[in-house]
């Protein structure tokens, strides 16, 4: 039986493959890394960092932004504790309800002095680019969403695609 036509055909589709998905931006975790799990998900964290910059930084322009005196606030600030009693963490819980719905990006919260303030910002890129800020009024104990702007910003070419290659 003759091998060369087989042998052809998948020289061929190996061709097409490289064409079709060009080896950049592709991790291949080499022999001997201890842990080639940590090299992947190093990549990909250095990657997200790099997208949350550059769209916070489109976001600021955008609407011309002044952030100091603004504390950021993550997500994970906002938890409760087990046996906390929600008398009292209205603020919180008032602030955990924008962290709803697709962003591009990480949905980001500033607040003047941090929880304790009275005035801040809740600032994302929807999924279709469009760049949103919503302006936050502490009232009483209740965060309010004041003001919603959006305005058209910069779209990115995510490269967040990745090949884990193991043994």
């Amino acid at each position: 039986m003759n091998k060369s036509p087989k042998l052809f055909t998948h020289f061929s589709i190996l061709i097409l493959c490289m064409l079709a998905f060009p080896l950049n931006n592709i991790v291949i975790a080499n022999e001997g890394t201890s842990d080639k799990k940590d090299l992947c998900e190093k990549y990909i964290e250095e990657e997200w960092e790099t997208v949350n910059e550059k769209v916070l930084k489109d976001i600021i322009k955008s609407f011309e932004l002044d952030l100091t005196g603004y504390k950021e606030i993550e997500r994970s600030d906002l938890n409760m504790n087990i046996g906390d009693n929600i008398i009292g963490h209205y603020d919180k819980i008032t602030l955990e309800h924008l962290f709803v719905g697709a962003s591009n990006g990480d949905m980001r919260l500033f607040l003047k002095n941090g929880l304790s303030g009275n005035e801040g910002y809740f600032l994302y890129k929807r999924p279709d680019g469009i760049n949103v800020l919503k302006n936050l009024s502490k009232i009483g104990d209740v965060w309010v969403v004041m003001n919603v702007s959006e305005k058209k910003g910069n779209e990115y070419n995510y490269n967040l695609h990745f090949e884990y290659i193991c043994d």
